[in-house]
């Protein structure tokens, strides 16, 4: 027993699977077998021992950092920049700091410990039953009626209820639903034998019933801009009949009444969007009007911004008392200025075209559609962070960097880059 244990836990795989159960074990820590000390750091410690075997693979490895090192270096030297500049707010741009780069380090161990493209069928697999279990919280509490948070539920609205499983609110459950849609979906069209089609399939619908629940309009928008993209990488044909499919839905739906189960709740929180009163709401004091607040903190300090964990976050929350920008796109506008959002927005792009290139190369290979799947997944939530602050979500922030190593360390396999 004693060797079976240290065989594994001396295996770096062992800790990227429990790193890939985040939420399950973070709320059963916190929630139901709180632990002193243990529920608040487990997760700095789990990524203290993945950071220890990504410098051992790092010294071990042929495999080289492209071109995204120079925009890694160079967003990590400018938040090291922006954190000692303001002296008089240390604690706060300390907490800032941590809170982003902590979390993008999750690349440097997507990219030096995936081994091969089987290990990264295996934690897609490990990946969407975690997500089927959230997903079937989520379920079962619109199905018995859990009362959402009021804090969730807009006024006005005909939805009182909606899925937030053990992910802390909808619209992060709505985010983790989109990045495991997808995933799922190529695990079902790659998978062969009936009763593993079955599997897939069953996960990528309860996924999906579970996303429709949350009542997230962002994640259901960037979803479906992800799977255009998908749709148009694997063929344009189909990703026409799409667009055309969901122009002919979105006229039906208009026309359903908002007494029909489920798809009345759709219909109301889609059209809510395009109403006066919503615009004149969110304006004053929704997402509109913190956006604009955003962008006036970066006209104020237009390159550097106001600092890290000065605005529109849990760390401004707490040392400011600023509200929440409701957009992880202008939050970083506003703490880092022009140079700092362009450098992220860089690291972001650059990641997604090492995934596209991954996938050319992989078309005809077994591989392809969990691949596909997982590229789609990050397009999801990286598009949803332009209306929510999905980022500040610890598990999230870690996935979305995490896989996005793994799809740059495939397509470096793939092409033989220069080392670093």
């Amino acid at each position: 027993m004693r060797e079976t244990v240290v065989k594994w836990g001396s295996q770096s795989t062992t800790w990227l699977y429990l790193l890939l159960a985040y939420p399950v074990i973070d709320y059963v820590l916190r929630k139901i077998l709180p632990i002193p000390v243990v529920s608040s750091f487990w997760d700095e410690a789990l990524l203290i021992i993945l950071m220890v075997f990504t410098f051992g693979a790092f010294l071990q490895t042929n495999r080289t950092m492209p071109g995204i090192k120079h925009l890694l270096s160079a967003f990590f030297v400018l938040g090291l920049a922006l954190m000692v500049t303001d002296m008089a707010n240390w604690e706060a741009s300390v907490e800032g700091f941590r809170s982003v780069y902590q979390y993008i380090i999750a690349y440097l161990m997507g990219f030096y410990l995936l081994k091969s493209v089987e290990d990264l069928d295996k934690f897609m697999k490990v990946l969407a039953l975690i997500g089927f279990l959230a997903a079937l919280v989520g379920v079962m509490q619109v199905a018995l009626g859990v009362k959402t948070p009021e804090s969730w539920v807009q006024e006005g609205e005909a939805i009182t209820t909606r899925a937030f499983s053990f992910v802390t609110s909808p619209n992060v459950l709505g985010s983790y639903m989109a990045l495991i849609v997808p995933v799922a979906a190529g695990l079902f069209v790659q998978s062969k034998g009936l009763w593993k089609k079955g599997l897939w399939a069953v996960v990528t619908l309860a996924t999906l019933a579970a996303l429709l629940l949350t009542g997230s309009r962002g994640a259901w928008f960037a979803l479906a801009f992800a799977m255009f993209i998908c749709f148009y990488i694997w063929n344009k044909r189909i990703a026409g009949y799409l667009v055309l499919a969901g122009v002919i839905g979105l006229v039906a739906l208009f026309f359903v009444p908002e007494s029909v189960p489920m798809v009345g709740t759709i219909k109301n929180r889609i059209f809510t969007l395009f109403t006066p009163e919503y615009f004149e709401s969110s304006s004053q004091g929704g997402r509109v009007g913190r956006w604009g607040e955003a962008y006036d903190k970066m006209r104020i300090e237009p390159l550097f911004g106001v600092g890290l964990g000065h605005h529109g976050g849990a760390v401004a929350s707490r040392h400011f008392g600023t509200i929440y920008s409701d957009s992880y796109f202008f939050k970083s506008l506003a703490e880092y200025g022009l140079i700092g959002i362009i450098l992220w927005i860089g690291l972001v792009v650059s990641m997604l075209k090492y995934g596209a290139g991954l996938i050319r190369k992989l078309i005809g290979s077994p591989h392809f559609f969990t691949v596909l799947g997982l590229f789609g997944g990050l397009i999801a939530v990286a598009t949803h962070n332009l209306v929510e602050n999905i980022f500040e979500v610890p598990f999230m922030a870690l996935y979305f960097w995490l896989f996005g190593g793994f799809l740059c360390a495939l397509y470096v396999d793939q092409t033989q880059n220069k080392r670093w």
